[in-house]
């Protein structure tokens, strides 16, 4: 197959068809590093808003280097993935003082930089020939040259690789390399869409070995009824306004954030007294299990002390106003958006368990999980359900 022809196509059809992205104006690696972390499972309609507050608040990699990371997760809140953004602010500490390397292979040293960005980033801002596959890419990829792996396989990845590399080395001199990798994400998200691709306006159609949407393969995912389901229960401590927030350890899952406290040990550590019942109930869908948070109200702490409560180094009484200009896990505002609903503070408590006891066992919340999907309160009122699932990792822009 003639590569240089593949390569020739695509480059011209994003001449002629290419969106105005607001990172497609500039060449700053930088600003083409947060728009492509952005990018990774997210959806470009969503990510523009983001993009253009975040340069707005961290203008260069030094402004996010010095930032708080409480600021860096705020900025971030309600993109989801927040171990993008740790990443992203760990990178920016790494090379403050250097700036970003221009070469893809130095790229790939920067803490959170991975092979398919820096391939972006090389080939965008300096004019690399260096190749990337992402999900868009792969699609485009796998059908033109009919890959029959699973493309999230070894050989699959493998093959999409060095079918990219062949294409960039066939690239005309005159052209971009930055041009030729935009223009596969460009028809792999507008044209080769995952259903239904439109091949008769495809660039390729006439090169294609595949036609329709048989190809890619990838492995069918899991259902979500079939994912392990993560129980938690989860501490309503309000008083005058101020809810108590704790953020997690910045290892491991929402690593970083601010929730309601939560743990079987919870309630121990801090010493208060809680209810039997929740006030609320949140249920989320992540990308590789469910999560089902129960809300119990809680008495006021008689002091609030992180170094006691186990998976968390803060924690901090904070107006439920301005609860989310923190960097607020996604179940956590969830819950915030259900108290505004319904505030439960304004309920009647129900009687008290003793002052030492903590909310329920984890096994009596996993036993619970086929409960419907409604806020548990005193009220017969159905909530909306404001859970939020996860993209694939072929990602569309």
């Amino acid at each position: 197959m003639d590569r240089a022809l593949i390569a020739t196509r695509v480059v011209a059809h994003f001449a002629e068809t290419r969106r105005d992205l607001p990172w497609r104006a500039t060449r700053d690696p930088y600003a083409i590093w947060v728009s492509e972390i952005m990018l990774q499972q997210t959806r470009v309609a969503t990510v523009i808003p983001y993009w253009q507050r975040w340069m707005a608040k961290f203008p260069t990699v030094r402004a996010l280097a010095d930032a708080p990371l409480d600021d860096v997760l705020a900025a971030w809140a309600g993109l989801g993935y927040y171990s993008r953004a740790r990443n992203l602010w760990s990178g920016a500490r790494a090379v403050a003082d250097r700036g970003l390397p221009t070469r893809a292979s130095e790229l790939r040293g920067v803490p959170g930089i991975g092979p398919y960005t820096a391939g972006a980033i090389a080939s965008i801002a300096f004019g690399e020939r260096a190749p990337l596959v992402d999900g868009n890419v792969a699609r485009v990829l796998a059908r033109v040259f009919a890959v029959t792996d699973d493309i999230k396989s070894t050989a699959g990845q493998r093959a999409l690789w060095a079918h990219a590399g062949e294409v960039m080395a066939a690239l005309p001199a005159a052209a971009a390399p930055g041009d030729l990798n935009q223009g596969l994400m460009e028809l792999g998200a507008t044209v080769c869409s995952p259903s239904a691709p439109r091949c008769l306006l495809c660039p390729l159609t006439t090169l294609c070995k595949t036609r329709g949407d048989e190809l890619p393969i990838v492995a069918p995912r899991k259902r979500a009824h079939e994912l392990p389901l993560l129980a938690r229960e989860a501490l309503w401590i309000e008083r005058g306004g101020e809810v108590v927030l704790a953020r997690r350890e910045p290892q491991g899952l929402f690593g970083g954030l601010w929730e309601l406290p939560q743990g079987d040990g919870a309630a121990r550590a801090l010493g208060v007294t809680v209810e039997r019942e929740p006030v609320a109930i949140h249920e989320q869908t992540l990308a590789h299990r469910r999560l089902r948070i129960a809300v119990f109200r809680a008495g006021w702490p008689r002091a609030l002390d992180a170094s006691r409560l186990p998976g968390y180094d803060a924690i901090t009484p904070v107006p439920i106003a301005r609860a989310r200009e923190l960097g607020v896990a996604a179940a956590t505002t969830a819950i915030l958006t259900k108290y505004e609903d319904i505030p439960w503070s304004s309920i009647p408590r129900r009687s008290n368990s003793s002052p030492r006891a903590t909310p329920r066992s984890s096994k009596a919340s996993r036993s619970s999980a086929s409960t419907p999907r409604t806020p548990t309160s005193p009220k017969p009122r159905r909530a909306p359900r404001k859970a939020s699932t996860s993209s694939s990792t072929t990602r569309r822009r």
